[in-house]
């Protein structure tokens, strides 16, 4: 399902780089969501081992982050500035990154009437983004929406609520794939995007859908795959694992 390890390399989104003691010696790590990595899952929340050196590669945007085993690709739009003022010199030329950067995440768009809803690998409970503007709207804004992980007793799930009722959507996060047992949009299409570095499915009420990296579709019975998968079940997010 997913790409293979040769092709993928280690990345972070949603990162910092910090200060972490280990048996009162003080390190620096770089704290994110990490894909790509050979011991841990996708969308697992995690710091690395001590930093042995920042690159700030500007061919692809990116903070090359090495370690003594791997090298961490951390998107620069993605950096939590918030928790990286915190430590402002562990970043090379920092204040210009911050200004170049900051609040520059694409976030993807679909056109009136139907809704976008954006997952990735390298996201909490595989969330991204949600995006819909109402046909008869007359100003053309995106309709507002809350979104938030409920924890249960045997398994978590994720709940995205629209303002207007537009839409209600509610899944469970599995190993590669998200299960929706509510999927209501009110009759408008629903389409699902994946952003990430890996292949996703969405088991939806109309069959399940594959999103390759990069792939939109709309939940829909004729893009369902034609023969059943069997795709894993169980709580992404097992306890202890998200700092």
């Amino acid at each position: 399902m997913a790409s293979p390890e040769s092709e993928r390399k280690i990345m972070l989104h949603y990162w910092y780089i910090g200060e972490h003691y280990i048996d009162q010696k003080l390190y620096h790590v770089a704290h994110g969501i990490v894909t790509g990595h050979k011991r841990l899952n996708d969308s697992i929340s995690m710091h690395t081992s001590a930093i042995r050196a920042v690159h700030i590669d500007k061919d692809t945007d990116e903070a090359l982050i090495t370690t003594q085993n791997s090298v961490y690709h951390c998107p620069l739009s993605y950096c939590r500035f918030e928790k990286q003022d915190e430590y402002p010199d562990l970043l090379p030329d920092y204040e210009r990154l911050k200004a170049q950067y900051k609040n520059t995440i694409p976030y993807p768009s679909i056109e009136p009437g139907k809704v976008l809803l954006v997952i990735a690998d390298f996201c909490s409970y595989y969330f991204h983004s949600l995006y819909f503007v109402p046909e008869d709207s007359t100003d053309g804004e995106k309709v507002e929406y809350c979104s938030y992980p409920h924890v249960g007793t045997f398994q978590d799930s994720y709940l995205i609520f629209s303002k207007g009722g537009y839409v209600d959507l509610s899944y469970f996060p599995h190993f590669q794939n998200i299960e929706f047992y509510v999927e209501s949009t009110k009759d408008h299409p629903l389409f699902v995007e994946n952003i990430g570095t890996s292949t996703l499915f969405v088991k939806a009420f109309e069959g399940t859908i594959r999103l390759d990296p990069g792939e939109r579709k709309e939940i829909s019975k004729d893009n369902a795959e034609p023969e059943k998968i069997f795709l894993p079940g169980g709580d992404l997010y097992p306890a202890g694992i998200i700092e």
